[in-house]
This record gives structure tokens, sequence and C-alpha cells, in this order.
């Protein structure tokens, strides 16, 4: 039963954006009181799969959103398919490694093409200064933000395209906001 409540609470924070308040879920399970409601979704919080805010809101934790991981794939020549569930994981516990300090941001043009990096998709960057030449950082260049690998030869820095259209960059000012540690995109809306 309880896979159906969160089912249902899924599809509608989806199609929402938002989690329902106790009178919606009593709407949405047909109920007829609210403790039952609220009953419902304390249960949810108790398995770790809602939370309350700071002022009694329902808000998703990432076990909401955990998907089945079901094995590895080859890119190269095909494998035998495996059925089996090998874990689960939410996206965001694979993607982002410090969630106090990560950040989104959408990629706009193509100087990253040649990184696998293109226009439209999520970069998640880490504001750090734990970087090293070969990274591929968000930097404040003169010019605005800018996403480019960082590169050095003898003692200085500079920023590289993964686009042979576009040049180096050997900023007067400027500083590395942070790590890009993971991109995403969808094939389909």
């Amino acid at each position: 039963m309880k896979a159906i409540y969160q089912s249902k609470i899924l599809k509608f924070y989806r199609d929402h954006k938002r989690m329902p308040t106790i009178t919606e879920v009593m709407a949405l399970f047909k109920f007829k009181s609210r403790s039952s409601a609220f009953y419902v979704t304390q249960q949810l919080v108790k398995d770790g799969l809602l939370q309350k805010d700071g002022l009694g809101k329902l808000v998703p934790t990432g076990k909401i959103h955990e998907l089945k991981l079901v094995g590895r794939i080859r890119a190269g020549f095909a494998s035998p398919a495996e059925d089996e569930l090998a874990d689960t994981i939410t996206v965001g516990e694979y993607l982002i490694r410090d969630k106090d300090a990560s950040y989104l941001l959408q990629v706009e043009g193509d100087s990253m093409m040649d990184a696998g990096i293109i226009e439209g998709d999520m970069v998640i960057f880490e504001k750090s200064s734990d970087y090293k030449p070969g990274d591929i950082v968000v930097a404040l260049i003169e010019d605005g933000y800018t996403i480019k690998y960082l590169r050095k030869k003898d003692s200085k820095f500079y920023l590289e395209a993964a686009n042979e259209n576009y040049p180096t960059i050997h900023p007067k000012e400027g500083q590395i906001i942070g790590l890009v540690t993971g991109t995403f995109r969808k094939y389909k809306k």
C-alpha cells in the first residue's frame, strides 16, 4: 500500500512541481478525514521519502527520486542483457559530491561540445578551490562567467575551449568559481 501512496504523491509532485497539502492528500486518496491524510504523510516522512520544512510543508527528500540501477551496459560490442536489480540510487547522490556547495547552470553555446557538453545541457558545479589543470571549471573573467578547461603552461593558468573554433582565454582578471562535477541532458521532453 505504501508503494501506491508513494507513486501517487510522486505523480502529484511531477505534475504540479510541488508537494501536496494535507487537503490535497485527502482528495488524492479519497480520504474522508484529515487524520488519515496526516497518517499517510507521517508514514512517508518516517520512511524518509518526505520531510517537513520549517513551515511544516511537505518537501521531497532525495530518496523519492531513487531509480533502480539494473547493471552495466557496454557502449561497444553488445553483451547479454541483465534483468536483475543491482541497487537503487538517487541521481542526486550519484552526481552531487557536496550538496551545500553545488549549483546547476544551463549551458549556452558550443564552446565545450568536444568535451560532450552541448547547448541546453545542465552542468553541476561545485564552489571549490579543489581544481587542477585539466579540470572543467566555471570561471569569472572580464566578459562574465564561462565554462572551460583549466590549463597551465609554465606557471601561467589559462582557459581552453573544447571546440577548435574558439581561442584560448588568457584572462587579465578573473577567478575560478568552481569545478564542474557532472552534466546531464534530456533527450525527450
